[in-house]
């Protein structure tokens, strides 16, 4: 759902302010430190009720404040966040929830920045989040069978660390099993479609370099999954924890069967970075009612004018609400003659800005 209006009190440095937003296309300028990403940051951190800066949302906190209040418009309902240095509040239509998932759920929201390009030569887990995020808006049982992995694994690893009543092993082993065979067979049908998307969308934008794209399962191939927990069963009494699993899952990305890493120059694996983004929102789009939030921080900075206009030409057959950073106030070719806001940033104060 696009946020129509966003009101924000001691987050970061930004001056506490309302700020209405257009429902396609917004455009943040500002000097480095001004306070542009905070910005965009705020919006993240009310869809998802984290922060794609920080692992702890007290660091968000104005540091001469106690506490910071985000409150937002969206296009069906309203909603509320609060972080002191000790309690998380959410709340909806005015009623507090309990699950971050319950808010997460109602908004999509993504972001592309300097550590999106990570995703080809950064670990695994940054891939299985990706394909994550996927799911999450579009399978309704995903988020309950995730709560459930995570528990059981827990749960395990706490008896392997511990290396007591390890005769519990078999009854969490089969709580881990189960929702484990659902995700996995989840993210083995969306790795398809995502392949799919990905290579149409790369012979536009790797100039015919074929990509392939491969769901890779973390235990042993053709295996089943509880025989591969039995044989590790000693390996995983040693070290302490579960190393199988879909804990241990990975997307494998080849050219003619050579890992990309190892053949794509550094621009070529930015727009592959980019490809695959836009395959995971294209999936999404389809398949969600809710309106994508799409959040751009300078990528003028990352990529050439010739990849912006590509990416930009591709976003805009989607359904999405975009807000674009960056540090001078040009417009991208692919946005011009659209209908749009600006906003300018500087030393905290957001202020609209007129373009003619």
């Amino acid at each position: 759902m696009a946020i129509s209006q966003l009101s924000l009190t001691d987050f970061r440095n930004l001056k506490s302010t309302t700020v209405d937003f257009h429902p396609s296309f917004n455009l943040v300028s500002g000097d480095n430190g001004s306070g542009k990403t905070s910005l965009l940051e705020a919006i993240y951190v009310l869809c998802q009720a984290c922060s794609f800066r920080t692992h702890q949302l007290k660091q968000c906190i104005n540091h001469e404040k106690g506490s910071f209040l985000l409150f937002g418009r969206f296009d069906d309902f309203k909603a509320g966040l609060s972080r002191s240095g000790k309690k998380l509040e959410i709340r909806i239509d005015g009623k507090t929830i309990q699950r971050r998932s319950e808010l997460v759920r109602r908004s999509p929201v993504n972001i592309v920045n300097a550590d999106s390009f990570e995703l080809i030569s950064g670990s695994p887990q940054s891939r299985r989040k990706f394909l994550d995020w996927c799911l999450f808006h579009v399978e309704h049982d995903y988020a309950q069978n995730w709560i459930k992995f995570k528990h059981a694994l827990r749960q395990r690893n706490k008896l392997l660390k511990s290396r007591q009543d390890l005769k519990l092993l078999d009854y969490w082993d089969q709580h881990l099993i189960e929702p484990s065979l659902e995700i996995s067979k989840l993210r083995q049908r969306y790795s398809l479609e995502l392949e799919s998307m990905l290579q149409e969308l790369t012979r536009g934008m790797l100039e015919g370099i074929p990509v392939s794209l491969a769901y890779q399962q973390g235990w042993t191939d053709g295996e089943a999954l509880a025989l591969s927990l039995e044989k590790t069963r000693e390996r995983d009494i040693k070290t302490g924890f579960t190393n199988i699993g879909i804990h241990r899952d990975d997307l494998k990305l080849t050219t003619n069967g050579i890992p990309v890493i190892e053949t794509l120059s550094r621009g070529q694996s930015k727009r592959l970075c980019l490809a695959l983004l836009l395959s995971a929102l294209k999936l999404v789009n389809d398949s969600c009612q809710s309106q994508i939030i799409l959040l751009i921080d300078d990528l003028h900075s990352e990529l050439d004018e010739q990849a912006r206009n590509k990416v930009y030409q591709q976003l805009l057959g989607l359904d999405l609400q975009l807000f674009v950073s960056n540090i001078n106030t040009d417009i991208a070719e692919g946005i011009r003659g659209k209908e749009f806001k600006m906003f300018h940033v500087e030393h905290g104060i957001i202020k609209p800005q007129k373009f003619s």
